[in-house]
């Protein structure tokens, strides 16, 4: 009988790269690309830094690879339909329990707009997914077609995480009572992306 036990040393590799992935995401999230230090991650995953660049390449093709996996992650936890306006609420409560995904997404965005075509084309797959899923809604009318798609992703990723991005001086001015209730905050999401995808009469 062939054994499909996986031998000792792969299944190590294996738990070494993962621990690589987790500590250059929190690495990541922390300091951004530009910030990060491959020595922190590795001392951080317990790898030898050679192993890293032999697995991932440089600094930028390992966030690229983080960014992946977590965009990944998140497609898989919360899936895009037609109900976009649900889907902007889950989005948001994701972001919430796990902010480190939603920090190192906003690194992201900033370090990836003056270098727009390096990501990888996995990245890109993703989200013209989702695009096509609101193109789809859009042309059955269950969702508001003035936007081009691209538009209303943008807005509806910007509603999702307001709270979380909104200035400290901002959530100081009276709103505790606000950031502490989850449906208060569900409940404004729910509403600005409502306004944003319903059909306009």
């Amino acid at each position: 009988m062939v054994s499909t036990e996986m031998p000792r040393d792969q299944l190590r590799g294996r738990e070494t790269k993962q621990r690589v992935l987790e500590a250059a995401a929190a690495e990541f999230a922390e300091y951004g690309v530009a910030g990060a230090r491959i020595n922190r991650i590795a001392e951080t995953a317990k790898a030898s830094k050679e192993r890293i660049y032999a697995w991932f390449g440089d600094k930028e093709a390992l966030f690229d690879h983080v960014m992946q996996s977590g965009l990944d992650r998140l497609a898989h936890a919360v899936p895009i339909d037609a109900d976009l306006v649900e889907y902007a609420v889950r989005l948001h409560n994701y972001f919430v329990n796990d902010p480190s995904l939603e920090r190192v997404a906003m690194w992201a965005w900033l370090h990836d707009a003056a270098t727009l075509g390096s990501f990888s084309e996995g990245r890109v797959e993703g989200y013209q997914h989702k695009l096509d899923v609101i193109a789809d809604a859009q042309e059955r009318g269950v969702v508001d077609a003035s936007w081009k798609p691209e538009e209303l992703l943008a807005l509806l990723l910007s509603v999702a995480s307001n709270w979380e991005r909104a200035p400290a001086e901002l959530r100081s001015i009276g709103c505790a009572e606000f950031a502490d209730s989850e449906k208060a905050r569900c409940d404004s999401v729910r509403e600005a992306a409502r306004r944003l995808v319903e059909p306009r009469s």
